[in-house]
């Protein structure tokens, strides 16, 4: 299985190999500058949409992502020292760095990706105890990852019902700089609002119940933040 974005070398959490290791909290977001978009969860929109466009994936399997630059390559909210720009929500996606849960045999399990460095010997909370058995923090950390996981598939379910209801509409971004630069950002779906007006009421009741209309609203609210990120363009 491909590893996602930011990840080069994720290997599993094993007391047998990390036991005698501490967690070194990575420095900053470097890791993330070269990413334009960065998947979401279903609990998080609410909050990403003041900051970010929401977009649908144009690619199986599909999701909701936060577009975070205007080309390839670019992620305008990671200034020259790897800081996130203040006040800027930071994606769950992000903060979850260096860790990350891979499927095995229907199971996850928590990864982490050794080329972030994160791994010490003297500084940093300790991941295993004697015993064998993980630390609080990495209890925390999985719990964390876990959440994300449960998030991230509520996401692609409403993605998948969009889609299905024939919802979901190719779109492009076309977008002028204040130095006259032109641009063009493709390979992303948006909500044809038209089409999910006229829903029929039992599809909006059954939405409702599962929170999609929220995720619709906040995946509208979000156009707004286009103006936001062609500033910092």
């Amino acid at each position: 299985m491909k590893a996602p974005i930011f990840y080069s070398k994720p290997v599993p959490l094993a007391a047998d190999i990390h036991g005698t290791k501490r967690y070194r909290a990575v420095a900053d977001f470097r890791f993330a500058r070269a990413a334009n978009a960065v998947p979401l969860g279903a609990s998080e929109m609410g909050i990403a949409a003041r900051h970010y466009p929401l977009v649908f994936s144009a690619t199986e399997p599909g999701g909701i992502a936060a577009v975070l630059g205007v080309q390839a390559g670019e992620n305008l909210f990671v200034d020259a020292d790897g800081k996130w720009i203040v006040d800027a929500y930071v994606p769950a996606f992000v903060r979850r760095y260096p860790f990350a849960f891979a499927e095995r045999d229907d199971k996850l399990i928590l990864c982490i990706d050794e080329a972030a460095n994160a791994l010490d010997d003297v500084e940093g909370p300790w991941l295993f105890n004697v015993d064998g058995t993980t630390t609080a923090f990495t209890d925390q950390v999985v719990q964390f990852n876990r959440e994300f996981q449960i998030q991230a598939r509520m996401a692609a379910e409403f993605a998948a019902a969009a889609a299905e209801a024939g919802l979901l509409s190719d779109n492009r971004a076309e977008i002028e700089t204040r130095s006259g630069k032109k641009m063009t950002l493709g390979g992303f779906r948006v909500l044809d609002r038209a089409k999910f007006e006229a829903l029929p009421d039992e599809t909006f009741l059954d939405w409702r119940k599962r929170g999609w209309l929220d995720m619709a609203a906040a995946h509208f609210l979000s156009f707004h933040s286009w103006q936001n990120l062609i500033a910092r363009a």
